[in-house]
């Protein structure tokens, strides 16, 4: 209970030490959620994205920001900062839940070791006031609701994370790839409500059309406008360019290495699992796949930024549980955490180089070979306990 303790105490330093306690006086100390707010609001007056201003967030996202802007500023951020707080407690509580370590007295070390690891994307969140870990506690509740046969429940929660960040999108055919048709199913329908039926009845057929045909432009713009001098962009390209010049054709090839690296990483850690579309599949393996899927346009995204991945944090989760859940070889749990802490250093380091998105590469990429290496152990210890249960005498 005293790392539970420190976990939670960790993150409300991190969510309120800057926001609430720092040099500059609340609420003037918010910085993202003051454009969420004021933009979410605008749109939802006119109907439309202002297009000299970036903000991609999708229709259902911004009408939801534009919600939570009813009240004062100071209430409103005070009130989303509650949530968001919340919602990265809930990644770690939910996430120890979903890989197996409910009731385990390793739960909440596992989760402050996590929570250390990944402290950078949650810190940036929690005091940039951003929306990352709504989104991700949402993902991890769904493949909860779904590894419990709460089909229904999970694909609501699914089609809200996806509602406000579109990266889990690509848990929705993994589920169909599964037969989780209910969930899939409870997924598209709530899709539909969020991003057609709900924009709908808003703002009417004129302003609908106006209003997706005003996003599907920002997205256009987003894509299309030079963000070389963002000051918070941590992406591979970004770095690269930084360290060899805007030119240099190095940093193109190294670039385009890292992302087919990656893709290869994510391919054999889903391909370790065996992809089967029938069978029982666990927390653990849910866990895994759907944030394989989630972070594999993330990680690299060219407009990537800290607290993008916090997302990280289940999939290891779900690498140091293998290593406790199986604990009477201290091999697994010892390289667990080796690879864990070793993915951690090389983040810094390579953040010491500008190359911080390089370090994410090199940080996940460890762990979901890790994870990967973890699968194949575990298949051939059920096919071991088969075999053995099969060559067992049968008692008269």
């Amino acid at each position: 209970m005293i790392a539970l303790v420190i976990l939670v105490g960790w993150i409300l330093y991190d969510a309120l030490g800057r926001n609430v306690f720092g040099s500059t006086s609340w609420p003037q100390s918010v910085v993202d959620y003051q454009i969420l707010y004021e933009h979410g609001h605008r749109i939802a007056v006119r109907l439309r994205y202002d297009p000299t201003q970036i903000f991609p967030y999708a229709p259902p996202a911004a009408l939801m920001f534009a919600l939570t802007a009813l009240p004062p500023f100071a209430v409103a951020a005070g009130v989303w900062l509650a949530i968001l707080t919340a919602s990265a407690i809930g990644v770690f509580v939910l996430g120890t839940d979903l890989v197996g370590l409910r009731g385990n007295a390793a739960r909440w070390i596992v989760a402050l070791l996590t929570y250390v690891v990944t402290n950078n994307y949650f810190q940036w969140d929690l005091r940039s006031v951003n929306c990352n870990s709504v989104y991700a506690v949402l993902l991890v509740g769904a493949m909860l609701c779904v590894a419990r046969s709460r089909n229904t429940w999970g694909g609501t929660l699914l089609a809200a994370s996806i509602a406000l960040k579109l990266y889990p999108v690509l848990a929705l055919p993994y589920l169909l790839w599964i037969k989780k048709w209910r969930a899939a199913f409870a997924t598209i329908a709530c899709l539909l409500a969020f991003f057609v039926i709900a924009p709908l009845l808003y703002a009417g057929p004129n302003g609908f059309v106006q209003l997706y045909r005003s996003w599907l432009e920002q997205l256009r713009v987003a894509t299309a406008t030079d963000l070389k001098d963002h000051p918070i962009l941590i992406s591979i390209p970004h770095g690269l360019a930084k360290v060899l010049g805007a030119d240099s054709q190095a940093a193109a090839w190294i670039a385009s290495g890292a992302t087919v690296a990656w893709v290869g990483v994510v391919g054999l850690c889903l391909l370790s699992g065996g992809l089967r579309r029938k069978g029982v599949r666990t927390g653990w393996d849910l866990c895994v796949d759907a944030f394989a899927l989630v972070l594999l346009p993330i990680v690299v995204s060219p407009y990537l930024e800290s607290y993008h991945v916090v997302v990280a944090a289940p999939p290891i989760l779900a690498l140091l549980a293998y290593g406790v859940l199986r604990s009477s070889d201290l091999r697994r749990l010892t390289i667990a955490v080796l690879v864990v802490l070793a993915g951690w250093g090389l983040l810094y380091a390579l953040g010491k180089w500008k190359l911080r998105g390089l370090g994410v590469l090199a940080q996940m990429s460890l762990v979901f070979l890790a994870l990967a290496a973890a699968r194949i152990d575990i298949r051939r210890q059920e096919r071991r306990a088969s075999t053995a249960h099969r060559g067992a005498p049968v008692l008269t």
